[in-house]
């Protein structure tokens, strides 16, 4: 298990953009949560526990091709340095539509002992659900049919 919060972060972004769930296994203490504030209706908004946030992860090779997580910008905070924000992008297709899935993403991760203990992931929803399917208007605007 690596120590340096930073790679553990990198390991994390690795395996989940190649979807290698034994290695994303490895990142997460028992007790991890992951929290996602701006997931839309149909996904959690917390995950408790090393079981169901791999199981949660485990369900996405059903739904996406591999994330190809890039451009990652790793900033850990200066009065904790297991704190890490991390800003990536993704480049993937939804299996069901065949769309492209390409988002951009904040993440705030909590490192203890060398293992994710706690992170939460922003992301755009609007853009995960067209890549679904399913449509956004703004009220007023008339549905393109």
């Amino acid at each position: 298990m690596n120590a340096d919060p930073e790679e553990v972060v990198r390991d994390y972004l690795d395996a989940v953009g190649g979807l290698d769930l034994d290695a994303l296994a490895d990142t997460f203490a028992d007790e991890v949560v992951m929290d996602l504030p701006y997931a839309p209706p149909g996904f959690p908004r917390r995950v408790e526990g090393k079981a169901d946030v791999t199981a949660f992860f485990g369900g996405l090779p059903a739904i996406i091709t591999p994330l190809r997580f890039h451009d990652y910008r790793l900033d850990t905070l200066a009065d904790d340095p297991g704190s890490i924000v991390a800003h990536y992008a993704s480049d993937a297709r939804i299996l069901a539509t065949d769309r492209p899935y390409r988002n951009s993403y904040v993440s705030r991760f909590q490192v203890r002992g060398g293992a994710i203990t706690w992170f939460a992931e922003y992301f755009d929803p609007i853009t995960l659900v067209e890549a679904l399917g399913g449509t956004v208007t703004m009220p007023g605007q008339e549905v393109p049919t």
